[in-house]
């Protein structure tokens, strides 16, 4: 029993030498988080995947309160469909520049390896492969571009963007002097005027129309399929309502003055990336997944789309609606989170003397948490903070401590 009870001091030992387990509430999509997904959460996950894998072009919205878990639900994903390319977007860093930013993302996710070999294998495609000798010819790429510019034109809205695609496609594969700067074009640098007319090229992938039209390349023929996973959707509709009177600050002019009876400049810009987004749909093989907080902001984000083309509705599913955890899975949640935290710290004695325990807490306290949370995940993860935070730096008894959750 004395040695049972050391093993405990030496628990808690090491949580006042490392810190608490739980540090922070809010998932982002930007750091990797490798904490499992509790049961109920298993089942939901199923239920998306299943529609990803029955469909190639859709818009399928999750609808979950604050801090149910929207953003996390995207690292499940991600560990789950190791075989897809899914890509996470927050519309608040994409507004500006919306499709170069995209492509930079998908870039970012897939690497360039990638990219090369769709480069290749459409070069190939277009007649590359007739090179005699296996030297580079470069009288050959005429003939070559001549064969893209026929197998695309039926498939691309801008004439511009395409040459663009194309000229930096083929002299990548089939020029080696130009090689190295239309790589760089493809990973959207700042090309300048001189490299630009090196390559025979217009603009750059700051180009709205150049961003999307090799992003509709990359996704249609990386032979991966590929997800994108749009976080908190409804700031659309919050940057197109207008400011409520009691939130206004008072301005200095009156900016009507300037735009006169014309919708705000918030407003227009909300427009511009729906429409955006909206395009996207005509990637072939591109799934969109947007989360909501309610199923208000659904309703209104389907107004819009079916002003902007009631057509697009057909690629709109059922949304799928997060609920808050039920109390068998903040157990469940408690003990993954701890046995990552003592793996990651290699304390190997924590599953060996520990492994049937909640210790440091107990069931009581976790039940305490899960009734005053309403199974809220962020809730329950603020209280955990909390109570290891008071275990970490308090130097009452641990019990005494607990008495406060219980």
């Amino acid at each position: 029993m004395l040695l049972f009870e050391n093993k405990k001091q030496k628990l808690l030992n090491l949580l006042k030498f490392t810190g608490s387990p739980f540090k922070k509430f809010v998932s982002t999509g930007e750091i990797k988080e490798d904490i499992g997904l509790v049961q109920s959460r298993q089942e939901f996950l199923h239920s998306i995947i299943n529609v990803l894998d029955k469909n190639d072009n859709i818009i399928l919205p999750i609808i979950g309160d604050v801090g149910t878990g929207k953003t996390h639900l995207y690292w499940a994903l991600k560990h789950e469909l190791y075989y897809y390319n899914i890509v996470y977007i927050s519309l608040e860093n994409v507004v500006k520049k919306f499709y170069y930013n995209v492509y930079s993302e998908f870039i970012e996710n897939m690497g360039i390896e990638v990219l090369r070999n769709v480069s290749r294998r459409l070069c190939n495609k277009w007649g590359a492969l007739e090179r005699k000798f296996g030297f580079f010819h470069l009288a050959e790429i005429d003939k070559v571009k001549k064969v893209a510019c026929e197998d695309w034109a039926p498939e691309f809205e801008n004439k511009e963007s395409i040459m663009d695609v194309i000229n930096a496609i083929t002299a990548h594969q089939l020029d080696p002097y130009k090689k190295i700067e239309a790589e760089r074009w493809f990973l959207g640098e700042v090309i300048d005027i001189r490299e630009l007319s090196r390559l025979n090229l217009k603009r750059d992938l700051r180009e709205r129309n150049n961003a999307y039209t090799m992003l509709k390349v990359l996704v249609e023929n990386a032979m991966v399929n590929s997800v994108l996973f749009i976080d908190d959707f409804e700031k659309i509709i919050s940057m197109m309502k207008p400011i409520p009177i009691e939130e206004q600050t008072e301005e200095v002019f009156d900016r009507s003055w300037l735009y006169g009876n014309r919708e705000s400049p918030e407003k227009s810009a909300a427009n511009k990336v729906l429409d955006k987004i909206v395009r996207l749909t005509k990637i072939n093989g591109l799934r969109i997944i947007i989360t909501l907080k309610s199923t208000d902001f659904y309703k209104e984000i389907m107004s819009k789309i079916e002003d902007i083309d009631s057509n697009l509705l057909k690629l709109v599913k059922e949304p799928i609606i997060l609920s808050n955890f039920v109390e068998d899975d903040i157990y469940t949640f408690y003990k993954k989170n701890l046995e990552y935290f003592f793996g990651h710290l290699n304390y190997f004695d924590y599953f060996r003397d520990f492994s049937q325990s909640y210790y440091p807490l107990n069931e009581e306290v976790l039940e305490y948490i899960f009734s005053q949370t309403n199974g809220n995940p962020r809730e329950i993860i603020k209280f955990l903070i909390k109570i290891f935070n008071d275990i970490v730096l308090s130097n009452e008894d641990l019990e005494e401590i607990l008495k406060k959750y219980q």
